[in-house]
């Protein structure tokens, strides 16, 4: 444990990984994979699994050879000070719409599940307040957060697919492996993109006590998301349909809306059941509105971290409540995913290790 010195363990890094990459997305998984493969749509996070592998080599290795500097620095030492202060304003503009539209699509969520008669707005922002409250003390209260929560978030989800596990038709999983091979190569890629949070790496990494095994822990929390992914997607598939599950906005949601807890005199139940993504989805907002802030105020070269918060929370806002409804908010999350998700996530890193190499600099240089 770490006290107020910016530093977090692998552990809790570990931990906040998992957490940051179990978000929205999950919720829309099952209709993005039905909707490309149909009933094969379970097999594609395990071949998104191999490029999630080659998104943690390229971003690891980046950080790897910069130990204990921040994205802004060795970007400046990489790049020269012109093009990397360019492309970490990119990466911050990237940050900010995509925690933009993961918002809104929370808000949307919130407003159908619990608060259907609260203005998105005020959803939104109470949920930006709540992680300003978070992340005002840094990197470490992240961390602590994190190991807290991780139970009240995985054991229910546990307990939950065990349940369904024996309740299920998986005759609505057959025939198996009819798909054409583009399609699942297309199919591969969107849920890779679903490992989007590994890109917090290129600036959360520097705060790790043991830089060393950063790439191990991206690789265990990676492969446990995957199979939750796999097991999420075959739950839903055999719980609801793969047809309905291309249906509905929500399949995970109406998945949960349709269980019926033995003994249960509780009404609602998906409510409980949902508890552990608002949790989730809250570490990873958190997670990308420190990030931003972070970015800002190495950029301005301010010595405090916390003083860039709030002026980033508004651009957030902003994008959240620029789609006019869920159905265009939604289609602008999965463009801008399938679009821009891979930018930060592999070719910038790739381009920049690369780069790092042929020029032989290091942690060592500094910017020129």
């Amino acid at each position: 444990m770490y006290t107020h010195n910016s530093r977090i363990s692998m552990h809790q890094f570990r931990i906040m990984l998992t957490l940051q990459m179990f978000n929205m997305s999950i919720l829309i998984l099952p209709r993005i994979c039905s909707t490309i493969v149909g009933q094969d749509g379970y097999w594609l996070p395990l071949f998104g699994f191999l490029i999630g592998s080659i998104y943690i080599f390229a971003i690891t290795g980046l950080t790897n050879r910069f130990r204990g500097k921040s994205f802004v620095e060795y970007s400046k030492i990489i790049l020269t000070k012109p093009i990397g202060i360019l492309v970490t304003i990119m990466f911050l503009v990237k940050i900010i719409i995509t925690i933009g539209f993961e918002l809104r699509l929370f808000a949307e969520m919130i407003q159908r599940v619990l608060l259907p008669n609260t203005p998105l707005e005020v959803i939104m922002l109470l949920m930006l307040f709540a992680t300003y409250y978070l992340i005002k003390s840094g990197v470490e209260a992240q961390g602590r957060m994190a190991e807290i929560l991780v139970y009240f978030i995985f054991v229910p989800v546990v307990i939950v697919m065990l349940f369904i596990m024996f309740k299920a038709d998986y005759n609505q999983l057959l025939p198996m492996f009819r798909s054409d091979v583009n399609k699942v190569l297309v199919g591969s890629f969107h849920t890779s993109v679903t490992f989007m949070p590994l890109e917090f790496v290129l600036v959360i990494g520097a705060f790790v006590n043991r830089p060393k095994k950063i790439r191990r822990c991206c690789f265990s929390a990676l492969l446990v998301i995957t199979i939750l992914e796999v097991l999420i997607i075959i739950l839903t598939f055999t719980g609801i349909g793969t047809i309905e599950s291309s249906r509905e906005f929500w399949p995970v949601l109406t998945l949960m809306e349709s269980i019926q807890l033995p003994g249960s005199f509780i009404e609602n139940q998906e409510i409980l059941m949902m508890g552990w993504w608002i949790m989730s989805v809250f570490m990873y907002i958190s997670a990308g509105v420190y990030v931003a802030s972070l970015l800002v105020s190495q950029l301005c070269n301010f010595k405090r971290e916390n003083v860039t918060i709030i002026p980033v929370i508004p651009f957030i806002f902003l994008i959240a409540v620029l789609p006019s409804s869920l159905l265009y908010a939604y289609d602008y999350f999965l463009k801008f995913q399938s679009k821009v998700g891979v930018v930060f996530l592999l070719i910038i890193p790739a381009l920049m290790w690369l780069i790092a190499i042929l020029r032989k600099v290091d942690g060592k240089h500094e910017a020129n």
